[in-house]
């Protein structure tokens, strides 16, 4: 259910090719998860657990810049896996957040998630940071729109060499290396 959501996006899917893909008949998809939209958060929940396990684990490593390497590094893998997908949510939930409270909650969630484990991981070694302790949730916010960014591209095919490159330059930036 989750991949074929993530390939063509919430309007881009009907219940019988979700039911198709299950494996089930549409009556039982829908006695199991409900109607679509309960069928895209509950698919979008167990994508955020599992992006939030993997990102708090990197962020986890004691070194300010190998933690951020590791986070986007673990993204890109996730981003990249199955083929150039990118984020689940960031490439999902945008195009439905105008016309759908659910879509806007989950995307709303997922960019304050991000800013929020950048921001506790950079306040842990605010001195290696190059920019002043009040600014630390702006630059958490500058590393999520960086994540952000490197989904999309992702999703627009480019390699894991070019996007952590990417988020090479944006971690040089944020820790004061050139």
């Amino acid at each position: 259910m989750q991949r074929q959501i993530w390939t063509t996006g919430l309007s881009g899917v009907s219940l019988d090719g979700i039911a198709r893909s299950a494996g089930l008949n549409r009556p039982s998809l829908a006695a199991a998860f409900g109607d679509k939209d309960a069928i895209y958060a509950k698919a979008a929940a167990q994508y955020a657990a599992m992006m939030d396990a993997r990102v708090s684990e990197a962020l986890s490593l004691d070194d300010l810049g190998s933690a951020l390497r590791a986070a986007f590094d673990a993204a890109i893998d996730i981003y990249t896996g199955g083929g150039p997908d990118g984020c689940f949510v960031i490439c999902t939930a945008p195009a439905e957040a105008l016309t759908n409270p659910i879509c806007r909650s989950i995307l709303d969630q997922s960019l304050e998630s991000i800013d929020a484990a950048f921001l506790s991981r950079l306040q842990l070694d605010e001195r290696r940071v190059s920019a002043n302790p009040d600014e630390l949730p702006l630059v958490a916010a500058l590393l999520g729109a960086t994540l952000h960014s490197v989904a999309l591209r992702a999703r627009a095919g480019w390699s894991r060499e070019r996007l952590r490159s990417l988020a090479a330059g944006a971690i040089r930036q944020v820790i004061g290396e050139t």
